[in-house]
């Protein structure tokens, strides 16, 4: 063994010598690998390569010392960061420093190889600071190639991240290098890390003597004008470079001399977004400049925000105007306590209280609400300001309330003064100052309460909202005031004839149940309820009748069901509501008002689920009565019923499944036994609740019972495939094969599509092993008998292939190995004419996403990209099989190859599209409306994603569009085709102008549709194309 390696190593050196040779005459690359891990390896030593390397170092042919410096730094970036000793790392530095002094060819090979050392662990104490002072001495910086530069940047940056202490000795020479490397660099990717750069640089060094140079040499890219270009691989985006240069701008209040002037000069300018990033700017430094700095400019920034705040010629710029005024009176307020500071700050105020408060006694002028956004910006920077403006401006508006008394003009008052209340939520209490509102409570409180009986609708609402502000300040109204405004809030809720009102009305009361959920228990809830229980409420009330509907108060219960206490009212309330109104005889209205409150209580579930208190509420109580009532339903002698609809079962799973996922693994264990026993063992009593129904009358997995038990499947699919994965749901396999008989012999649609979803969610999450691979095995083997025998009349075959594709996604999804098999059945069948079109439809199913089977909430197992992976496998089999198959049967495959580019990400169609967009063509040639539709779909996303390889098919595509545009049979897709038309016209203009005299012709007799939808459509898409040609002229 000894002799063996000893002979490997003997053999090495010259083979890699030879490599080298090969390297620096430039004709191998490859050496390089093999030579750092024969380092790695110990076969060789860098002390060796080093003095193997040395007759090209000293070469008289300066490439070919390049070739060689270049061959020891890729070396250095290959060995681990720990691999180099001290020692070894002091002999390198010294190499590259000495190299540094050579021809300046070598130049970026030495900071190539500088950069790996900048990264390594043992660099000794003084070494890194020894390479700076190389690079600022030998290296001229800007004269080298942007990869370069960005190199001699990083060496700098990594430095000052992990050797940082060393470099502090250099002190202003530091700074002053530094400068000379970054002036006049301008590419961005540079530009990226001499901003982060600068930051640093200036917090830890003295930038005193060169504050003026290292400003400048960043500002001069103020503000920045860069738009990256398409499909850009850097990643360098326009916002880096604007927050990196903001954090320079701001990095040390030595800049303030230099940026403010600066600052001023471009929110001067016409140039709209040199304004807006000038305001950007000034909120980022104000608090970092202080008080000092920023004095000798208050008067001409005010000037500034006052003329773009006034102005309103941006919103963009008015609120970036109004946020860098508070962040100045921030900046002002900071040192507070000192006496210059203080004069500052009260001045500044001051100054602003002069400009802005006469406009607050005039509301019928304009001014008067800039105004009040000025000093709201004041009043929201700090504490101090905050007491300042509401002390002169709060008595103000309180007197001009009352001096005006035009509601137009009351109500332009009272905007401004609930403006400062909201302002004042912020205020610290903490301190010994008390909240500045406080002191005219006395007023405001019943100048708000006698609001709400006022004649206008608008003070109404200034009241409501008033109310609510002022309950919403920490301990500054008493209990009785929470009470009292509930009260007063109620009546409007119940009384107020103005929907503005009402709407602003529950609003407030959500605030006081979420805030004070005892007094709205207390003295709302009894009110709704006893209303919601009155029977003569229509749910459709004429405009013009009482706005006390079921739906209103509904809505209402909804809105306040914010606290689990409220829950535990208003939930009950409306499930019996629910159940009651099913009963009433059957109708319209009956079926609307059992569906609304279906869908109020499913908004309350998902939106308080994440309360243990309220899931604990939906899964003892909810769920078993919303079960218990769906099966006592389907034995009703009726001729129809609310909860024989699809659409209320639905609503139904929808709250068992929002529960049943959030259920832990005990109560989820729990609630699947009882009802799949309750399915298996056909005993509805297992839900412990009063029996009311017939004997031996249920059996929903039996075919021969009626549909409305039947169907009933979905509600035990959503509780099974809703569970955690950690549950084992009992006797599956038993279940599995009654499902699977029940969807194959059943004639009732919903059904047999909720049983295949039901079979496909619980295989897709049954843990892998022999019970898996036995139960896929028996339902491979009895769908596969079905589809084969052509006497099983008894069976529909649609179903049957319509659950194997449901299997098939249920197999794909979690990667199983039968998927690729199961996928070439569905494949195989697209031959066949009568189960063609299902068996396309089975690729939607595949691709697609349903919110109530096989989702992430619901638990299931999911691969990632599985999309694309049954993409890449099934395409060129449905290509393949496209070009082989009878021409009946084409569009089958184009319609599985519609769905397969309809829910695939873009970002993969695209590379796949080019071969694939003749099939997309002939599938609008498809009398089918469904082929037309999906294929339509995609086609609108691809022209925008993929004008230039959709461009090629122009032709074809407007001829066939606009013979669509008159398909008569189905109003869709005259309206796809017309909105693909007008997708088309943003194509390149050299493309679509010949066609555009005829698209315009035509798309003119497209106006006279009968259909105002279409006519709708088509305007749109004729204005787009005479826009076109307009342009063109």
């Amino acid at each position: 063994m000894f002799l063996w390696c000893f002979t490997i190593n003997k053999m090495a050196a010259p083979v890699w010598m030879s490599g080298v040779e090969e390297f620096v005459k430039g004709h191998q690359d490859s050496v390089v690998t093999d030579i750092s891990n024969g380092i790695i390896d110990g076969n060789i030593q860098l002390l060796e390569l080093v003095e193997n390397l040395g007759p090209f170092l000293t070469s008289v042919d300066s490439s070919t010392r390049c070739r060689g410096t270049r061959l020891l730094g890729e070396v250095l970036h290959r060995l681990p960061k720990q691999y180099l000793s001290a020692k070894e790392v002091e002999l390198l530095v010294s190499f590259f420093c000495d190299r540094a002094k050579d021809h300046h060819s070598l130049t970026p090979h030495v900071l190539y190889g500088f950069s790996a050392l900048s990264t390594v662990v043992n660099l000794p104490v003084g070494y890194a600071a020894k390479i700076v002072k190389e690079i600022f001495k030998e290296v001229h910086v800007q004269s080298l190639s942007q990869g370069d530069r960005r190199t001699a940047y990083n060496i700098l940056a990594n430095f000052l991240t992990t050797r940082i202490e060393e470099l502090k000795p250099l002190g202003a020479d530091f700074v002053y290098g530094y400068i000379q490397a970054v002036d006049g660099e301008r590419d961005p990717r540079n530009l990226v890390i001499a901003f982060r750069t600068v930051k640093t640089i200036v917090q830890n060094f003295p930038i005193d003597i060169f504050a003026e140079e290292l400003f400048e040499v960043t500002s001069c890219y103020f503000p920045i004008d860069f738009n990256p270009p398409p499909n850009d691989p850097y990643g360098v985006t326009k916002e880096d470079l604007i927050l990196g240069l903001r954090h320079c701008m701001s990095a040390s209040p030595q800049f303030a001399q230099y940026c403010l002037p600066l600052l001023i000069e471009k929110m001067t300018s016409d140039i709209q977004s040199a304004k807006l990033e000038a305001f950007h700017t000034l909120s980022s430094c104000a608090e970092v400049y202080g008080p000092d700095e920023l004095k000798g400019y208050l008067g001409s920034l005010l000037s500034c925000i006052k003329t773009e705040v006034f102005t309103a010629a941006s919103d963009s710029i008015e609120l970036s105007a109004l946020n860098s005024l508070t962040a100045l009176v921030t900046g002002l307020s900071s040192s507070v306590s000192q006496k210059g500071s203080r004069a500052s700050l009260d001045g500044f105020i001051d100054d602003i209280l002069t400009e802005c408060k006469h406009h607050l006694c005039e509301p019928e002028l304009k001014l008067m609400y800039p105004s009040g956004k000025l000093l709201q910006a004041v009043a929201r920077a700090s504490d101090p300001a905050c007491y300042k403006i509401l002390k002169t401006v709060v008595p103000l508006l309180l007197e001009q309330f009352h001096v005006h008394s035009q509601p137009i003009h009351r109500r332009s008052i009272l905007d401004q003064l609930l403006g400062f209340i909201v302002i004042c939520k912020n205020f610290d209490e903490s301190k010994e100052a008390q909240n500045p509102i406080v002191e005219y409570k006395e007023s405001l409180l019943p100048l708000f309460y006698s609001l709400l009986s006022d004649a206008s609708p608008q003070l109404r609402r200034a009241g409501v909202t008033g109310l609510v502000g002022m309950l919403s300040l920490r301990d500054l109204v008493e209990e009785n005031h929470w009470l009292m405004t509930t009260e007063h809030l109620t009546q409007l809720v119940l009384d107020d004839k103005d929907a503005n009102v009402r709407n602003e009305s529950i609003t407030a009361l959500a605030y006081v149940a979420t805030n004070h959920p005892d007094v709205v228990k207390e003295k709302v809830l009894p009110l709704l309820i006893a209303n919601l229980n009155t029977e003569d409420m229509d749910c459709d009330q004429p405009a013009n009748s009482s706005h006390m509907t079921h739906d209103f108060l509904l809505d209402t219960l909804t809105a306040i069901s914010t606290h689990g206490s409220i829950i535990q009212t208003t939930v009950p309330a409306i499930a019996e509501h629910v159940i009651q109104s099913s009963e009433k005889p059957f109708s319209d209205n009956t079926i609307a008002e059992a569906q609304t409150a279906l869908k109020h209580l499913v908004t309350i579930v998902e939106g308080t689920i994440s309360d243990k208190t309220n899931l604990h509420l939906y899964y003892s109580s909810l769920m078993p009565r919303l079960l218990h009532h769906a099966i006592h339903c389907c034995f009703l002698q009726k001729e129809d019923h609310v909860f024989w609809r699809e659409a209320a079962l639905e609503l139904v799973a929808r709250i068992l499944r929002v529960v049943t996922q959030n259920l832990d693994e005990s109560n989820a264990t729990e609630l699947s036994t009882t009802v799949v026993r309750m399915f298996l063992e056909e005993n509805v009593s297992l839900l412990q609740l009063p029996n009311v129904y017939p004997s031996n009358t249920f059996h929903p997995l039996e075919p021969s019972a009626s549909w409305q038990q039947t169907q009933l499947v979905g509600l035990l699919s959503t509780v099974v495939c809703s569970t955690v994965k950690q549950v084992v749901v009992p006797n599956i396999g038993s279940l599995v094969t009654r499902l699977v008989h029940l969807s194959c012999h059943s004639s009732h649609h919903v059904t047999c599509t909720h049983t295949a979803k039901c079979i496909a969610g619980i295989l897709n999450k049954l843990p892998s092993g022999t019970e898996l691979e036995a139960i896929v095995e028996t339902t491979t083997n009895t769908l596969d008998g079905h589809l084969k025998d052509v006497s099983d009349s008894g069976v529909s075959k649609h179903s049957v292939l319509t659950m194997w594709s449901w299997l098939t996604k249920a197999l794909i999804l979690r990667g199983h190995t039968l998927a690729g098999a199961y996928t070439l059945r569905i494949l195989s069948l697209l031959e066949d004419s009568e189960l063609g079109p299902t068996a396309a439809d089975g690729f939607f199913i595949i691709m697609n996403e349903f919110e109530d089977i096989m989702t992430k909430p619901m638990h299931a197992n999911i691969r990632l990209m599985y999309r694309q992976r049954c993409f890449t496998e099934v395409l060129p089999k449905i290509v393949e099989g496209f070009n082989s198959t009878q021409p009946v049967n084409k569009q089958y495959y184009l319609t599985a190859l519609s769905y397969l580019l309809r829910f695939l990400p873009k970002q993969v169609l695209l590379t796949e599209l080019p071969p694939l967009v003749p099939l997309l063509v002939q599938s609008l040639l498809v009398e089918e409306i469904g082929l037309q539709l999906s294929t339509m779909t995609t086609m609108y996303d691809l022209i925008h994603d993929a004008p230039q390889i959709l461009g090629q098919h122009v032709d074809s595509l407007i001829l066939q569009f606009l013979k669509l545009t008159r398909y008569k049979p189905c109003m869709k897709v005259r309206i796809s085709a017309l909105q693909c038309l007008g997708m088309l016209s943003t194509l390149p203009s050299h493309i679509i102008v010949p066609y555009h005299q005829r698209v315009v012709r035509e798309l003119g007799l497209v106006l006279d549709d009968k259909k105002r939808l279409v006519r709708k459509e088509a305007v749109r898409a004729r204005q787009e194309w005479c826009l076109l040609g307009s342009v063109q002229k």
